[in-house]
């Protein structure tokens, strides 16, 4: 195991905190579009509105109960919830054995992906 120093621990922190405020900004975007479109089912993009929220759970706990997940979204709850059993599938989630099946939580591989692409986008 590679142990950080105090310097490259607040380094990460601070990227991190970048990166989770980029996924909101998106997220937050994404969502704002039902005001200006009556009809935003035909712009929403619901598998990128739950990665984004999945990451940001991430940041602020290490699982997130499902329920809780859907209740910030704009799609509905069984239109995320098919959509957790891809990325389940796909192996962007994983289930949190100590919680019980109804809690999710990024992997790290696709936890590393969003932080890298999230990155990627700052001027």
């Amino acid at each position: 195991m590679v142990k950080l120093s105090k310097d490259e621990i607040v380094m990460t922190d601070h990227l991190m905190a970048e990166a989770v405020k980029s996924a909101q900004k998106l997220l937050d975007r994404q969502q704002k579009r039902g005001l200006f479109f009556t009809n935003d089912g035909i712009f929403g993009d619901p598998a990128w509105e739950l990665l984004l929220a999945l990451y940001i759970a991430s940041d602020e706990r290490h699982c997130v109960k499902k329920t809780d997940l859907y209740s910030g979204l704009s799609v509905s709850p069984s239109i995320a919830s098919r959509w957790l059993k891809v990325f389940l599938d796909q192996d962007y989630i994983e289930i949190c054995d100590n919680h019980g099946p109804d809690h999710v939580r990024l992997t790290q591989s696709a936890k590393s992906a969003c932080t890298d692409y999230l990155h990627s986008m700052v001027d």
